[in-house]
């Protein structure tokens, strides 16, 4: 729905920061900010399809190699200079390039996908991407390539956006419309973000009249405000290390599986509070893929004593876990809520948290945390997740050790199969490999909750759970 037209409309949500917008991030507060200032090629709708934005179309030769892009000759940039086919290349070789860092261990992650990837700029408004190999899912990549302009570079970031920042300070950044947008000139015409750790403090604001939209807050009602729930792609789960220790056998990986109890670990308030969905595999259920027949695996803790007495471990085992004292901010909790689960069924949890997230992050990034440690698995494509953490031959960041021949070869059969409804299956081919095989230990989706005052009534996030103000429906 859009908002009607108002003069100021102030967001509070964890972090604030405006920066680099071709570091890679799954972070939803950076990604708002980003798509406020800036425009990528496509977007996602609300039903998760692929929508134009710069781009007003697209065409994919039967190989899914070669991609040609017609661009929108109505935008103009923050400076005033008119987009280019020019610019686009070169947004997106700045965002492949080696020089190009990434956000909590995520350097290298795209140019990985697109390594020797050919940009022709035909003209003014058409670009030519061609891969070397099959890439069907080019898209879930240039939904989070902001485009900026070309010949600003390196000195500046100008982007297209329907807002512009004004001025930051501290934990605060103010926008101002920009009226020569592409979509027409915002109906809000200044943004105001604003920082607030602290989730009741955000809620608080929003009852106190000093934010319009409050991000992350926990989900109860409130006087004069509207609370929006959205399932979430998030996935909080336990990365297993199957390249040495217990984990190696999928009898153990299985046996954690059945030893929680997923409705404890939601149910309880210092974690979710049951504003959660469990996992049966590594996506979440609003992810395409997930197949709707197959089922969390149950807790079972004498399958649990069953599969690890056949495993040699009979007597029991000791485990090392790490995890992160924030992202996800339950994770202390969770770990403690899992440990004296598993202690019941004899397995000894060893906690170790780290304090610095990005140190953390680099930490399971080089495969250095003991035989498990937590972790939430944000994007909203289905490829991503497979690719980054479970595909033996790229290793990806996020890889542990697993490896598959059925689940690789399923993988290239999706990267060359561009029909939605093929790949639905085989995607759903590909969860069902992984169910089984049980390299994580599969917890919950949590449930994103937005509080709104009376200017922002009627407000709804985007499909990844974005504060996004104009939407792909608004735009003729």
């Amino acid at each position: 729905m859009t908002l009607n037209a108002t003069s100021v409309l102030t967001i509070v949500q964890p972090k604030v920061v405006l920066a680099d917008p071709h570091i890679l991030s799954d972070i939803r507060d950076r990604r708002s900010i980003i798509d406020a200032i800036y425009d990528a090629l496509v977007r996602r709708n609300d039903a998760g399809e692929f929508a134009p934005w710069l781009a007003t179309g697209w065409t994919v030769d039967n190989r899914c190699r070669q991609w040609r892009f017609t661009l929108r000759t109505d935008v103009h940039f923050h400076s005033g200079a008119r987009l280019n086919a020019g610019d686009v290349a070169a947004s997106l070789r700045r965002a492949l390039s080696p020089e190009m860092p990434g956000e909590l261990g995520t350097e290298g992650v795209l140019r990985g996908y697109l390594e020797g990837v050919i940009f022709t700029v035909e003209d003014d408004h058409h670009l030519l991407i061609e891969t070397r190999q099959p890439f069907a899912d080019l898209l879930d990549l240039l939904v989070d390539i902001p485009v900026v302009q070309a010949d600003a570079l390196p000195e500046r970031l100008i982007g297209s956006g329907p807002w512009q920042p004004l001025k930051q300070h501290f934990d605060t950044l103010i926008m101002q419309a920009f009226p020569q947008h592409w979509a027409g000139m915002p109906r809000v015409q200044t943004l105001i973000w604003r920082a607030e750790p602290d989730a009741e403090r955000r809620l608080s604001m929003l009852e106190k009249g000093e934010a319009d939209i409050a991000v992350d807050v926990p989900a109860r009602e409130a006087e004069h405000t509207q609370l929006v729930k959205q399932k979430s792609y998030l996935c909080v789960i336990f990365l297993f290390n199957l390249l040495q220790g217990p984990m190696r056998d999928v009898r153990v990986r299985q046996a954690i599986n059945y030893a929680v109890n997923l409705t404890d670990v939601i149910n309880d308030p210092e974690v979710q509070n049951g504003q959660a969905e469990p996992l049966s595999g590594p996506l979440s259920p609003r992810h395409p893929g997930t197949p709707a027949a197959l089922t969390p695996y149950p807790f079972d803790p004498a399958r649990t004593r069953q599969l690890l007495a056949e495993a040699g471990y009979a007597a029991g085992l000791s485990l090392d876990i790490s995890l992160p004292a924030r992202f996800p901010d339950e994770s202390i909790a969770l770990a403690q809520n899992i440990a004296r689960q598993l202690g019941e069924v004899g397995i000894q949890v060893n906690l170790s948290v780290g304090q610095d997230r990005p140190a953390y992050a680099h930490r399971v990034r080089d495969k250095q945390f003991g035989d498990a440690c937590c972790f939430d698995s944000s994007p909203a494509s289905a490829w991503r997740v497979y690719v980054e953490k479970l595909d033996s031959r790229r290793q990806g960041p996020w890889w542990q050790g697993y490896h598959s021949d059925e689940l690789n070869a399923v993988l290239d059969m999706i990267a060359a199969t561009p029909d939605t409804g093929q790949r639905a299956k085989l995607l759903e081919a590909a969860f069902a490999r992984v169910h089984h095989d049980a390299p994580w230990l599969f917890l919950y989706a949590p449930d994103s909750v937005w509080a709104l005052g009376e200017k922002a009534a009627g407000w709804q996030p985007s499909v990844e759970g974005r504060v996004r103000i104009i939407r792909e429906q608004d735009v003729q």
